[in-house]
């Protein structure tokens, strides 16, 4: 087996955790004599390169892997493509002092791969979904672990997170409801985890069998409900599907994911 890392993670913690903030006329500028310095940040490489070699090596260990590999997200993602504000929060907010040394280093390093067109998430997940014997998945993004079917770890909170097929096919319908704040989508106005879980279980009673197609549709159903009576449309659903869905990854591409014809 090989522990298949969610990799952008393992940067930001690993150069936060290691920066030293200096203002050189602090001192100054808490009395108020000085308007305040912009902050330098300073890091070590070296030790920044031995401590992502330990939380690898201890991710594998976990896993009982004897090898590893690892996906970075690169410049450019599909869903900014999107007409809505993907991630715009995040815009302008500082990466940590070494995030190109770090990033360089798990490439040249461990072979680390650039996810093009779409996230290291996307990938990761399509690998893991194609190929579930070859691969641990590693990560700790919750719609990367519970969008996937299989017993998978959370390397932030080292546990493991078991996920049936018919959880990792809620989560995503879960995800339009509530909005995912971090990556700044809404969701559907008025809902969050209370109101989302009354919606999916009402929908699960009218279903019996094991067609998952038959239970995507009855969980649209009943989000396009959810959020028509909150002064949406099927529309607004739809895109915010399109941010959610981890499984728009295929082997011809990125394809969309669309409404079914109900």
């Amino acid at each position: 087996m090989v522990a298949l890392i969610d990799a952008d993670s393992l940067i930001y913690k690993v150069g936060f955790a290691l920066e030293d903030k200096v203002i050189w006329n602090e001192l100054e500028a808490f009395v108020g004599i000085e308007e305040e310095d912009e902050a330098v940040y300073y890091a070590d490489l070296n030790q920044a390169k031995s401590t992502i070699d330990t939380l690898i090596a201890n991710i594998m260990f976990a896993v009982d892997c004897d090898s590893c590999e690892l996906w970075l997200t690169g410049s450019y993602n599909f869903r900014y493509d999107l007409p809505t504000p993907y991630k715009l929060h995040r815009q302008g907010t500082r990466k940590p002092e070494l995030f190109n040394d770090l990033r360089f280093y798990l490439m040249a390093g461990y072979g680390a791969f650039i996810a093009d067109g779409y996230e290291a998430d996307d990938m990761v997940v399509k690998l893991k979904t194609s190929n579930t014997d070859k691969y641990v998945l590693c990560a700790i993004d919750k719609d990367v672990l519970y969008q996937t079917e299989g017993t998978h770890y959370n390397y932030s909170k080292d546990e493991y997170v078991s996920v049936t097929k018919k959880q990792s096919i809620r989560y995503a319908y879960y995800q339009v409801l509530v909005g995912d704040t971090s990556d700044g989508y809404k969701g559907c106005p008025g809902i969050g985890h209370i109101k989302a879980t009354k919606i999916l279980d009402e929908a699960e009673k009218n279903y019996k069998g094991s067609d998952s197609t038959l239970l995507k549709n009855i969980y649209w159903e009943a989000v396009v409900s959810a959020y028509k009576a909150n002064g949406q449309t099927e529309d607004d659903a739809e895109l915010q599907m399109q941010l959610a869905n981890m499984h728009q990854l295929t082997n011809e591409g990125v394809v969309l994911w669309t409404k079914p014809l109900l």
